[in-house]
């Protein structure tokens, strides 16, 4: 994976990683750091809201009633960075926020500073090529720019080590704030409209500042 991806998480400062299972609608709040994740009583939906390095909420497709697991949750105050990972068995949901300044001084390959803030939306999909790019059937796939709501996402075929393919998607979101939104979802199982649930997560934010 590339250096970048490194930058967000090898370097944090807080690593809680681990594989606690989530599950019933009497799920206490899981706290990690300044990250939460609980679900609402409206949806029966767990979702992920964080302080740091600003504050938000995002639904996740996971049901609290239930299991799923997190994993390789990451706090890092000093590069501005927040990351973890839902899971089951056949599906998985990455979430990071991170600082578009703080990586574009540690990554300028990746992440260059004098750009537009479309083109800054752009950038995780190349940082973050180990899920979108050489190891994909469709590597050039089309990125898909949504100007109304300022993200973009993009979704490929990918292939397993063993040969068996997954559909990932991801999403990218530059916030007023200058920090960068990604999510990425991936699933094992054929039949996952991967797509659509990534686009409802990415599509239920709310910046809470």
């Amino acid at each position: 994976m590339k250096k970048s991806l490194s930058f967000i998480l090898t370097t944090a400062a807080i690593f809680l990683s681990g594989c606690a299972v989530l599950m019933g609608t009497s799920m206490k709040p899981i706290v990690l750091g300044k990250m939460l994740i609980y679900f609402r009583a409206t949806t029966a939906k767990a979702f992920i809201a964080t302080e740091m390095p600003e504050k938000l909420e995002i639904d996740t497709p996971f049901n609290a009633n239930g299991k799923f697991y997190y994993k390789d949750a990451v706090q890092d105050t000093t590069l501005s960075t927040a990351a973890v990972t839902l899971h089951t068995d056949d599906f998985e949901m990455t979430f990071m926020l991170f600082s578009y300044s703080k990586a574009s001084h540690n990554n300028p390959e990746f992440f260059p500073a004098d750009i537009s803030d479309s083109l800054k939306t752009l950038t995780p999909f190349a940082a973050f090529d180990s899920y979108f790019g050489t190891k994909t059937d469709e590597a050039t796939s089309t990125i898909i720019y949504n100007s109304e709501k300022s993200y973009a996402y993009k979704c490929v075929t990918a292939k397993r080590d063993d040969g068996t393919p997954e559909e990932v998607c991801g999403a990218s979101k530059l916030t007023d704030k200058g920090n960068i939104l990604l999510v990425i979802m991936r699933s094992f199982a054929i039949d996952t409209n991967v797509q659509s649930k990534l686009l409802e997560s990415i599509n239920s934010v709310e910046f809470k500042n």
